[in-house]
């Protein structure tokens, strides 16, 4: 099975495309590491996009994996994008991109969270933790304020999602003791008074991370129709500015199958 990701969230992207050969990946092994050929899941090609330069990079660079892996586009079995939290640009473009290659190939989508992708991270750490045990995630949205997540099962089963205030993100982290999932200097900061609760400091999250979390999504079955799946903006501001304009879709080929050569 053949599964391309594109990840336009973050300040830096990146897209990837990887085979897994089917076999049920229970929790321990998802939680392992990385995926490799060894637990059933192949890297074949990714690269990474340069910040500010999504809308440029992207499509070159997908063409670039299936010619580096000389598959086709409509090799794919589905395609996994990170919808968010994130740049209200970085997520049109590769939000557009994805829908574009699900309906010439009708294929499905998968929708990650970077909120998500970040407990899937820090539980890799330390898998021995109970999987059942709350973690929050959270993100700098700019003038002071947050994306906040909490998850269980290492980012598997979203118990909610939010755009926030500092008080209302220290009173969800009060209500719902958890360790934190941080991964810039800014929400350090910000939570460094916050006293009893365990901050999880991480790298910040690539299209590699998201592998492990994007194989999970697809044992479950937690696919989205193209015309269906949406940016997870979480800021209302995002949301409004997208119900009254028609975001540009990013160009693709009028064959599928050029994206090879």
């Amino acid at each position: 099975m053949l599964l391309l990701i594109v990840d336009t969230a973050g300040p830096t992207g990146g897209v990837l495309l990887a085979r897994w050969d089917g076999d049920i990946l229970d929790r321990a092994v998802r939680r392992s590491g990385t995926g490799t050929s060894d637990n059933g899941i192949e890297i074949l090609s990714a690269r990474n996009l340069q910040p500010r330069a999504f809308s440029a990079q992207l499509i070159p660079a997908i063409a670039e994996l299936f010619q580096a892996s000389d598959l086709l586009l409509t090799d794919v079995d589905a395609f996994a994008i990170v919808s968010g939290p994130g740049s209200f640009t970085g997520l049109r473009v590769g939000l557009s991109a994805v829908k574009a290659m699900a309906e010439a190939t009708g294929k499905p989508i998968i929708a990650l969270s970077r909120l998500a992708i970040m407990v899937s991270m820090a539980a890799r750490f330390q898998p021995h933790e109970t999987a059942d045990a709350p973690m929050h995630s959270v993100l700098d949205a700019g003038r002071g304020e947050f994306y906040h997540g909490i998850y269980r099962n290492a980012g598997e089963v979203c118990m909610t999602e939010s755009f926030q205030t500092l008080d209302g993100l220290l009173n969800g982290i009060h209500n719902q003791p958890g360790d934190v999932v941080i991964s810039e200097p800014t929400v350090k900061i910000a939570l460094g008074a916050i006293g009893r609760t365990t901050l999880r400091e991480i790298s910040a999250p690539t299209v590699q991370d998201a592998l492990l979390l994007a194989v999970a999504a697809w044992q479950a079955d937690q696919f989205q129709d193209s015309a269906k799946v949406d940016a997870n903006y979480l800021r209302r501001s995002d949301a409004v500015v997208v119900s009254r304009i028609e975001a540009g879709r990013a160009t693709l080929p009028a064959n599928p199958q050029d994206l090879r050569s």
